[in-house]
Parts: structure tokens; sequence; C-alpha cells
């Protein structure tokens, strides 16, 4: 059974956008004036679910209640065309994203309704995006049309605009590409990135490569890392202990540590010292490192495998730091992602902290 949305619901959601698509880029007017007489109006527009409607539809979340799935809050008014692309391609729409892209374009409307252009009160949502190694900036979404993304830079988290501005000559970084946190995936970028200072505001542009893809961890095999024996050999771990044994070594190995696959490993460590006392962005640093572990190639030259060290992982679900006190160097996070055929999975591991001297 359908969680549907009343008549009263969808005609307020494309008001608040008056009736305009809230896809980034487009804001396709969706009603207008029919052609088979005076009193017959065309609408191109849906409300879509931001969270699906029923289960097995995209991004369903089975916490909700009937009535939360029902509501205004759960809704989003876009052209046909961008209705069909969130739910053909879900996976490259998390639920989060949407949200943001929603409110984004309900402020769009108050302002050119309010006096023009004329900036008034109203939360806009951002979201971390990093560059390379060396940027991270808290952005807001603009667009998302025909495979380009941009994004206009609200702070920097590390880097400057110097950083920006140099990205395509900069010959120490070692792959060029981009982590969404919302979205929690990342892309290579496919050709150079393209920047503009306009209004008092920078603003960046990119193309990306397809999506990597996800596969599940069942087929995992590693060594223990406690090292343990069994049947006069080392014990063997397998499938979901495998995977999680991969998370803790992925993010507790500093990256660029290990010399044959120069992508693997993570900034954890980094992350950690620098931004301990805030526990929040600690929190969304981890999610891009999970993200770009899930999407970006490693380039094992030993094994001769080009695939992200964490494509097992389709979605990360939830992040939380239990602790940010340093016992043994470790602290603990729970972690609740989702594999690539869907099944949701939720475990504590303890991560490994490299010492401050290293990078301080």
């Amino acid at each position: 059974m359908r969680d549907n949305f009343t008549s009263k619901t969808k005609e307020i959601l494309a008001k608040r956008v008056a009736w305009r698509c809230s896809f980034p880029g487009c804001g396709r007017i969706t009603v207008g004036a029919g052609h088979k007489g005076n009193n017959t109006v065309i609408n191109l527009g849906e409300a879509c679910h931001i969270y699906a409607a029923a289960p097995l539809g995209p991004r369903y979340n089975e916490s909700m209640s009937q009535e939360q799935r029902s509501s205004i809050d759960n809704g989003i008014w876009l052209c046909k065309h961008h209705a069909k692309i969130i739910d053909s391609d879900y996976y490259n729409y998390s639920a989060e994203t949407l949200i943001q892209w929603k409110i984004l374009a309900e402020k769009k409307a108050f302002n050119l309704l309010e006096n023009l252009e004329k900036e008034v009160l109203y939360h806009i949502p951002t979201t971390f995006v990093a560059i390379g190694s060396n940027i991270v900036i808290d952005a807001i979404w603009r667009s998302a049309n025909d495979g380009v993304w941009i994004f206009e830079i609200v702070s920097f988290i590390l880097g400057d605009i110097n950083d920006v501005i140099n990205f395509n000559d900069n010959e120490s970084v070692i792959n060029k590409y981009i982590i969404i946190e919302t979205q929690g995936d990342g892309r290579l970028i496919s050709g150079n990135l393209n920047w503009e200072f306009l209004d008092n505001k920078y603003t960046v542009s990119l193309s990306t490569f397809e999506k990597s893809q996800r596969t599940t961890p069942y087929n995992l095999a590693d060594i223990s890392m406690g090292f343990e024996f069994e049947n006069g050999d080392f014990k063997l771990v397998k499938g979901e202990d495998a995977a999680k044994q991969a998370i803790m070594i992925a993010l507790s190995t500093n990256f660029g540590d290990m010399h044959h696959t120069p992508l693997f490993g993570s900034f954890f460590s980094y992350y950690y010292w620098r931004f301990k006392d805030d526990i929040v962005k600690l929190e969304r640093l981890i999610k891009l490192e999970i993200s770009r572990l899930i999407s970006i190639p490693s380039q094992d030259r030993l094994n001769g495998d080009d695939s992200p060290p964490l494509n097992f992982i389709n979605r990360i679900l939830k992040i939380e730091i239990v602790s940010l006190e340093l016992i043994d160097l470790q602290i603990p996070i729970k972690f609740k992602l989702e594999w690539g055929d869907g099944k949701c999975w939720e475990s504590l591991i303890e991560i490994q902290i490299g010492e401050k001297n290293r990078f301080f």
C-alpha cells in the first residue's frame, strides 16, 4: 500500500516553488495554458516522494510512519523529466540531497516573490564537498544538469581559494576527484575544474566520469587482524566480518602510507587531531572519507586492482562517534551502512588514530 500525497499537499508543494521544477539548474515552469480550450490547464510537474511511499521504492525508510511518508515534509516538486530521473537513478540522488534542493527552490521562489532577488532571512542548506585531497568546502549545490555540477562556496574547511584557482595545474594532486557529503558518493573529475567570481561569490563547476560500480561483502575474505590461528594456520575472516575489518583498516591507515596503493588509507587521523573539538564537523568529514573509499579507485599496483577499496558499501545511513577519548590510540564509531544489494548493516568499530606529531 502506498502512502500517497493528498491533492491539497500536491498543490501546496507546487505553489511553494511557483510551479517550477526544484532540480538545481532546471527551474522549468510546470503549469500553463492548455490548447484545447480557454479553461484548460497543462501540468507537467509531479509531487515526488523524497522517501518512497511504499516498500522497495526509491529511498524507502522503514522507520517512518504513514503520516510522515504522505506529509508535505516528504515531498519535492519536480518536472516530469527530473521526477523520473531521481527515481530511476535513485542511488545518485540521496534523500538528504533532495531535501536540500527542495529548500533551495523554495528560498528562490520566496526571494523572487518578496522583491526580485532581495535576500531574506532563510536557512540555506549546505553540504561538505571534497575536491581532491587538499580542499574541503562548505557549499551550496546550485546545479546538477547535463553531467555538470556547480557549487557555490560558502566557506573553506580545508584549503583556500588559491587551491581552487590552481587546482588544474597542481602537480601534487595525486588524483582529481570530487566527494559530496549529502550524496555519500564521489566521482573522478573529467576535464578541468572551472571557477567564477560573480556577485561577490565564488562558484566552481566541473564534469565527472560515471559512478563506480557497487558490489557486496559476502565473498570477501582476509587474514584476521587479531593474528588468531585456526587449524594450524592464520584464521580467516569472511563476509561481513571481513567487511568490518576492511573498514577498520582503511580508516586506520594514513593516506599514502601504502606505496603500492597510493590512494589507499584515509585522512581520518589528521581530521581527528584538527577537528576533535567539533564532533559534528568530524562526523561529517568521516562521511566524506567513507564516501571517497566507496567510490574512488585506490590504484593497487601490486594486485592490479583499480576498484574502490570499500565498494561493497552502497550508502552511508548513519555515522556516530561514541567517544572522542583515546584509549590505546583508538576511538569507537557506530556505523549504519547499506551494502550493494540494499541490505542494512550496523556495527561498532574501533578506529586507530595516528600520533599527533605525524600531522602537526
